[in-house]
């Protein structure tokens, strides 16, 4: 999923309301600006890099500007609401910055995003004397949005994808050691219970069976390439009972760890 993480503060260049019985722009490339629309009434069609977006009433366009023109079009009569601020993000792909969609539609419950929205337009004027209240308005413009996304869609919070993404480097430092819950919970400063919910709400299966599958195959591997037993596999990765570690195995594969698929094959 892609995100935005924002790097400076935005500026608040103009915000106002347009409406027309038509409308045709094409805006030029230019780099470090955002701008966001609230549609209030009709429709506009929106082509960003080869792909149409169609906004209709309710509706919030979120437009990053980059080395592409965009073309905005409205066949009968509109009105928009709109906000246009000068900062610099980078695209994210582990989801731990803002989503931002191209549109989000008005079902999200998007009236927080409006209201601020109207809020910008209505107090452009303080912001050339008072620049730190509009960056912080538009930075909570883009949360808004963001926030009206990942509940709708049922995605992950930022917070919650950077949990999962913290405690899974914790494990991959930490294989060869006994892991819990409870002792990666600790470590970031979170409840068990808040890490378990989080990694399978993030990664689809839970906290500890992560944990095993990474120990098990790292054992499969010894056993299979370097011959090692068991017993001795087991221990190098944490685990006191191999025989737990063999009934672990079947529980997750199907079968066992010593089944001959499990071997490295001759060369």
């Amino acid at each position: 999923m892609q995100t935005y993480e924002i790097k400076t503060l935005p500026c608040v260049e103009f915000a106002h309301v347009h409406h027309a019985a038509t409308y045709f722009n094409t805006f030029p490339q230019r780099e470090n600006a955002m701008e966001i629309t609230y549609i209030s009434e009709g429709e506009i069609t929106v082509t960003y890099h080869g792909s149409e977006y169609v906004a209709s009433k309710g509706d919030i366009v979120c437009l990053p500007y980059d080395q592409t023109q965009i073309c905005i079009r409205a066949n009968a009569y509109h009105a928009h609401h709109t906000v246009l601020a000068r900062l610099t993000w980078t695209i994210q792909g582990d989801g731990n910055g803002l989503y931002l969609p191209i549109v989000t539609p008005a079902q999200f419950d998007v009236c927080a995003a409006a209201n601020i929205i109207d809020e910008l337009i209505g107090n452009q004027l303080i912001f050339k004397t008072s620049p730190t209240k509009g960056a912080t308005m538009f930075l909570g413009l883009l949360y808004e949005i963001d926030r009206c996304n990942r509940r709708q869609k049922k995605l992950p919070l930022p917070g919650e994808a950077l949990y999962t993404l913290r405690a899974k480097e914790y494990v991959q430092g930490r294989l060869h050691a006994p892991i819990t819950q409870k002792s990666v919970a600790a470590h970031l400063g979170i409840s068990p219970e808040y890490l378990c919910a989080v990694f399978k709400k993030t990664q689809g299966i839970s906290f500890m069976k992560y944990v095993n599958t990474e120990k098990l195959e790292g054992i499969r591997v010894l056993m299979a390439k370097e011959g090692v037993r068991l017993y001795e596999a087991a221990a190098l990765f944490g685990y006191s009972d191999p025989n737990y570690v063999s009934r672990l195995f079947k529980k997750y594969y199907g079968y066992t760890i010593t089944d001959p698929k499990n071997r490295a094959p001759e060369a």
